[in-house]
């Protein structure tokens, strides 16, 4: 291998390091995100914007991996190392720029589709698990929460015990997740 390396031109050197680096770096961060361990961080150069920034470090593992591979591509071809460069910059732009929307993107599903409990209020349920008296101890109802059948903790102001299979309607929120409910009469 080191005749291989001695044989490149110093420019191709160049483009062949920083290819196999950010390979082997985006290697490590799949490996480490299949084994469920988040290695990523954010710049966001807008603070007004809560959104994930476009420069992370997946987004700059694009960036140089694409940019690389992309020169050793164009040196390859018999071009120079200035039109290498500016060929491997706007790839490597255009990968940059792809991941972090794709990034951005799954952030914001991550960030959506969560239940809005505000939805339930009105709505009548089931005791599941028994509800104590004067907001004592929680208990558990089901209730139907945008559309999809929920089991969710409740709270009653009721000078009774609910007991399970005691029907009931959803009043109030105790907290984002937890209602509060009376006995249907």
């Amino acid at each position: 291998m080191g005749d291989w390396w001695n044989a490149l031109t110093g420019d191709l050197q160049v483009f062949y390091l920083i290819g196999i680096v950010a390979g082997a770096f985006l290697m490590l961060q799949l490996v480490l995100m299949t084994l469920g361990v988040g290695l990523d961080f954010d710049i966001d150069f807008d603070a007004s914007d809560a959104d994930v920034g476009y420069l992370s470090l997946r987004s700059l593992t694009a960036f140089f991996f694409a940019f690389g591979w992309t020169g050793v591509l164009m040196k390859q071809g018999d071009n120079s190392t200035s039109v290498s460069v500016i060929v491997a910059v706007i790839v490597g732009l255009a990968v940059f720029f792809i991941v972090a929307l794709i990034w951005r993107r799954f952030a914001r599903m991550n960030e959506s589709g969560s239940l809005d409990y505000h939805s339930a209020i009105g709505v009548n349920g089931t005791v599941y698990i028994a509800v104590a008296a004067d907001r004592t101890q929680p208990g558990k109802v089901e209730v139907m929460v945008q559309g999809r059948m929920r089991v969710i903790d409740a709270y009653t102001t009721a000078p009774e015990d609910l007991p399970a299979k005691t029907r009931v309607k959803v009043t109030d929120l105790v907290d984002p997740t937890t209602v509060l409910v009376e006995p249907l009469t």
